[in-house]
């Protein structure tokens, strides 16, 4: 067969071979191939036992994969003994080359697109790549945007992950070295883009989707596991990994970005294209005239979507956090996430209420749970807030006063209205009313203050006031000393400093 033409890889395929087994056959004279046949004859196999029956399972399922192979020989076979994967794996081979069992290849029937015209559509996507760098490996993040009709691309570098704010102002430096916008972008199913997808059906994160309107220009997002879709962008993302990142030395990224843009210039956008056979900058000189015009906007928030589970957590970069008790409404609750300084993550929900803020976990598989938000305090807390101000003479006010706190405390407003409840149990009336006055005129919206002024009042009625009460006599029939008054002080004094204290 090679004397006629065909090359190895090609005889290979066609006998169910590797390449290089055909390539030792190939170079063996007649007698040393007789020898080896004999060799192979004479030795045996540890599992020759079970040729039969590995026969039968691949002959009724040729794409079994080897591993299920070997399970199937531990669930039908209680003696079979201890062995390798690897030595399973080269009898199932030598199984199927010996009965001609080829694995069932399933292809996928598609015809390259024809060629669109200028300025309809381009196609973007995502990549990664570590590079070396003076204190060892550096993983960056690109984003890339190719020109379906010109093949002119860009590439835009980023040392962190991307977000939905960060992936938006690639889009702009993108557009703004494309000196346009296409029709059409084709984009993969990103989580930064596509919160999810049903029949056709896209809901698209809040910011994406306010940015895609600002900009006007259609979007398309391709099937799960459907690379064929958009191929000029993997070609481009595979282009830029083997041309323009192996073997480079990472300094930083504003020289990475810099070193890119000056690789674009003289290779990636200046080298003839190996499909459409034209050079990608001089077809843009064409195509930039059919794009939409371009001018910079205001960028949106940085935020990422995250869907609420039914357990009240949502999930992020494989951890899971606790969200409070009650944010979950059914299926398509969602939350906005933003990642501020320090690595803390600040939760909204749809309404752009901050709910919560949670300390990133670095590792993966943690559950984070804030012991606060095991309870639905929503209701609770209401009722608490009812039930505490009915206990007053003047209950609008005092309501008016626990909402106040409630709405400066909202984490605490439970523990607070508690602590109020909890102080006035049992307290005289008159002097309850007199301490929630006390507060609402000098604006003293917290517990601690409440119950200070409660103290204090309490203290004040509980001084006795007879002079036989005050002073008792060691001598009673000298009453001298009884007509002394010890010197008081006035108790706008002890406000005044209460108001210092405060």
């Amino acid at each position: 067969m090679h004397a006629e033409g065909s090359t190895f890889s090609q005889i290979a395929s066609l006998l169910g071979l590797d390449r290089r087994t055909v390539k030792k056959y190939y170079r063996m004279d007649e007698q040393l191939y007789e020898s080896f046949l004999s060799g192979k004859e004479e030795r045996s196999k540890l599992l020759s036992p079970y040729e039969g029956f590995v026969k039968e399972k691949l002959e009724a399922l040729p794409s079994a994969s080897t591993a299920q192979v070997h399970d199937w020989l531990k669930e039908h076979h209680s003696e079979f003994p201890p062995t390798s994967p690897r030595t399973v794996y080269n009898f199932v081979m030598w199984v199927r080359q010996k009965y001609r069992i080829m694995t069932e290849e399933r292809t996928r029937d598609y015809m390259r697109v024809e060629e669109l015209p200028y300025g309809a559509q381009g196609q973007a996507d995502f990549g990664q790549y570590t590079l070396r760098s003076a204190e060892g490996r550096k993983k960056v993040w690109f984003f890339s945007l190719v020109l379906s009709a010109s093949r002119y691309k860009y590439v835009h570098f980023s040392d962190r992950p991307f977000t939905t704010g960060t992936a938006i102002e690639a889009h702009e430096a993108a557009f703004r070295f494309l000196g346009g916008i296409p029709k059409e972008l084709v984009y993969d199913q990103d989580r930064l883009f596509l919160v999810d997808e049903n029949l056709g059906e896209l809901l698209l994160t809040k910011e994406f989707k306010t940015y895609v309107f600002e900009r006007d220009y259609q979007i398309y997002f391709c099937r799960k596991a459907d690379p064929q879709s958009k191929g000029k962008i993997e070609n481009v993302i595979g282009y830029i990994k083997k041309n323009f990142l192996y073997g480079r030395l990472y300094h930083d990224i504003e020289v990475l970005q810099s070193q890119v843009l000056a690789w674009l210039a003289r290779t990636g956008n200046a080298m003839v294209h190996g499909t459409t056979k034209k050079v990608p900058m001089q077809e843009w000189e064409q195509e930039k005239a059919h794009l939409s015009s371009w001018a910079p906007i205001g960028l949106m928030p940085d935020y990422i979507v995250s869907a609420v589970l039914k357990d009240n957590m949502f999930n992020y970069k494989g951890n899971s956090y606790s969200v409070p008790c009650g944010t979950y409404k059914g299926k398509g609750t969602y939350l906005n996430l933003r990642l501020e300084e320090g690595d803390v993550l600040a939760v909204y929900n749809q309404q752009e209420e901050l709910l919560c803020h949670h300390e990133l976990y670095s590792g993966r598989g943690k559950t984070v749970i804030n012991t606060d938000h095991k309870r639905d305090k929503s209701g609770k807390v209401r009722d608490l807030i009812h039930q505490t101000a009915a206990l007053f003479s003047d209950r609008q006010q005092a309501l008016v006063f626990l909402e106040k706190i409630r709405e400066q405390k909202p984490r605490y407003a439970r523990d607070q209205v508690q602590a109020i409840r909890d102080a006035i149990s049992g307290s005289d009336g008159p002097m309850k009313d007199t301490a929630l006055d006390t507060c609402m005129v000098r604006s003293l919206f917290d517990a601690t203050a409440f119950k200070e002024i409660l103290r204090q009042l309490t203290e004040l009625a509980l001084q006795p006031t007879s002079r036989e009460a005050m002073i008792k006599l060691l001598d009673p029939a000298n009453l001298k000393k009884a007509e002394i008054r010890p010197k008081g002080s006035d108790i706008r004094v002890y406000e005044n400093l209460f108001n210092t204290r405060l």
